[in-house]
């Protein structure tokens, strides 16, 4: 007996497996894309797993403020009625960015995908090509099949800064922060931990991961306002690290020690929290307090609602003793980058 449908709801009605893609259906599909002259690539495709892939695109449009890119569209149609539409634009430096769209008709579904220019998919940041990826969801109370009445929802980011890869991922849960992931191309690569969040308290501190360096960005808002605002905040951050990647490490410190030591005092904030508390609890069983007193029974409730209060919190504050802002005496963000530094660095101080 299959328990987990007997917990949903679904005994009995299991859905049969999807057959694949047939021709009358790829003709069907394809109707929109055909007259605006975008072709299936059979050879690309996968009709068993019901997946179009389109003929690629070029954009050259690189004098007419657009942008050189390679444009693929993707039609997955999951089971019949239902339909995903993906646009990728690839730049020629390696960068994509995605625009995806749901629902039942593949032409409405293309005209959303229209609504949006290539070139608003990339932005450039202080000199930095930021690639953005956006999920296209019918506006709330839109009527009939107005393609322009749509919100962005933007789940990714990436941009590549003096040998550091830079990726945004959305919050994949409302009331969740973002998370950032920095990175190295190279091994050996030392950040420090405020790297970002010298920048506000938006930001948090950097903790090591397999890949590089990961963080935290969080924005108040819903729906597309939580959107535009992680986009912006997204922005500011690639404009910090370009500013600050361009330049020795030593400069990081000379530049933010004021917000470095800002930044350690926020870290200190839960265990200075919770240290009050206990000195506090001690210095309480110096007082008289009435056994029938309102604040005896408030002493008393105090320690459970605090637990369900720090276990509630979507993020938990780390009790941590956080390291004091030193200057960094390495003369380069990359090992081989510091080791042809180096000489430059003796001559001038001989």
């Amino acid at each position: 007996m299959n328990y987990a449908s007997l917990l949903t709801g679904s005994a009995g009605l299991e859905s049969p497996p999807v057959h694949p893609l047939t021709h009358h259906e790829i003709l069907t599909l394809v109707q929109p894309f055909t007259r605006r002259d975008l072709h299936v690539d059979l050879g690309a495709s996968d009709r068993i797993n019901r997946r179009l892939i389109f003929k690629p695109v070029i954009h050259d449009e690189h004098g007419v403020a657009g942008i050189d890119a390679q444009e693929v569209l993707q039609l997955d149609n999951p089971r019949p009625g239902y339909s995903i539409l993906t646009r990728t634009l690839t730049l020629g430096c390696g960068l994509s960015a995605t625009l995806e769209t749901q629902g039942e008709d593949p032409r409405v579904l293309l005209a959303r995908i229209e609504t949006m220019r290539p070139q608003q998919q990339f932005r450039n940041v202080e000199g930095t090509t930021v690639a953005l990826s956006y999920r296209l969801a019918p506006r709330p109370g839109a009527k009939g099949y107005d393609p322009a009445a749509v919100d962005r929802e933007l789940l990714r980011g990436e941009a590549r800064i003096a040998g550091f890869t830079i990726v945004l991922r959305g919050p994949q849960v409302r009331g969740y922060p973002a998370e950032i992931d920095i990175t190295p191309q190279v091994a050996g690569v030392k950040l420090p931990e405020d790297l970002l969040a010298v920048m506000g308290w938006a930001w948090s501190p950097l903790r090591t991961s397999k890949a590089g360096y990961s963080g935290k960005l969080k924005a108040r808002g819903s729906g597309a306002e939580l959107s535009r605002a992680i986009e912006a905040r997204f922005e500011q951050t690639i404009a910090h690290l370009a500013r600050t990647l361009s330049q020795p490490p030593a400069a990081f410190h000379a530049t933010q020690v004021r917000a470095r030591w800002g930044v350690a005092l926020r870290r200190a904030l839960p265990l200075l929290f919770f240290g009050s508390l206990i000195v506090g609890a001690a210095g309480l069983t110096l007082v008289d307090i009435p056994q029938d007193s309102i604040f005896n029974l408030l002493l008393m409730g105090a320690p459970p609602l605090l637990m369900i209060g720090a276990f509630g919190m979507r993020d938990i504050p780390s009790m941590e003793i956080p390291p004091l802002p030193r200057r960094m005496t390495h003369t380069a963000w990359h090992p081989q980058m510091e080791t042809a530094a180096q000489p430059a660095l003796d001559a001038q101080t001989t």
